[in-house]
């Protein structure tokens, strides 16, 4: 009986040992840390997703986000956060990997206003208020041939448009016979000067190859009310 019962504890502790895997995978929680790009500022109330499948939860007012039980190895985290980008990285952990393992996560960049009034003028009524003859007008086709040069050089030479000095060495587009009395600058519609606080636009800094079309009028359009009197420069951008 007692040999009986010893064979059979050493076959059920044989089936135990056959029945455990060849290896097994370790695994340990993770400290996952997010902050700003480029900045020590913690990113709070990140949703974290681990492997695509694994919901980790939210990050702390710390930044940070625990995963128990994460088997080592390489894994992909993902996170979405209000005012961030979409995240996507790798990451590995297991033995010797240090925490928390940081990670930083870009901050979406809202686009600055523009300053400035909009107006009735479309680029799509280009041709129409080009047919009237009633200013010098560029086509994309002649802002190429200008082969990138300033904008001042093509309304100097090609329009025989009269340049003014700014303060500090600016060229601004002036008066027939004022130089002090600069014309308006509308860019995609926009009215950029006057308005408000603003200076007129530096015509050496504005190159013909970032251009679609130009509108050069002496006389400031009807369309541009509250524009002033010496005349406009409508610009449309490639």
């Amino acid at each position: 009986m007692k040999i009986t019962h010893a064979l059979s504890l050493a076959s059920v502790a044989a089936g135990l040992f056959l029945a455990r895997p060849a290896h097994t995978q370790d695994a340990r929680t993770v400290v996952l840390r997010f902050r700003k790009a480029g900045d020590t500022v913690a990113i709070r109330n990140a949703q974290i997703t681990i492997d695509h499948t694994i919901d980790a939860g939210v990050t702390d007012s710390l930044g940070i986000v625990r995963i128990p039980d994460l088997e080592d190895g390489g894994h992909i985290v993902e996170a979405v956060a209000r005012g961030y980008q979409a995240f996507f990285d790798k990451f590995t952990s297991g033995p010797g990997i240090a925490m928390p393992i940081d990670l930083e996560i870009l901050a979406v960049v809202a686009a600055p206003k523009p300053k400035g009034e909009m107006t009735t003028l479309t680029l799509a009524g280009f041709n129409a208020r080009r047919a009237k003859a009633q200013g010098k007008f560029f086509t994309l086709a002649q802002l190429k041939a200008a082969d990138g040069r300033p904008l001042a050089n093509l309304l100097r030479v090609n329009a025989g448009a009269l340049i003014g000095t700014g303060p500090n060495g600016e060229s601004f587009l002036a008066a027939r016979g004022n130089a002090t009395c600069y014309a308006a600058v509308i860019r995609d519609g926009l009215r950029v000067y006057p308005f408000a606080n603003a200076t007129p636009s530096d015509l050496d800094k504005i190159f013909t190859d970032d251009l679609t079309g130009v509108e050069l009028y002496a006389t400031t359009p009807a369309e541009l009310k509250d524009a002033g009197s010496c005349g406009a420069l409508v610009l449309w951008r490639r």
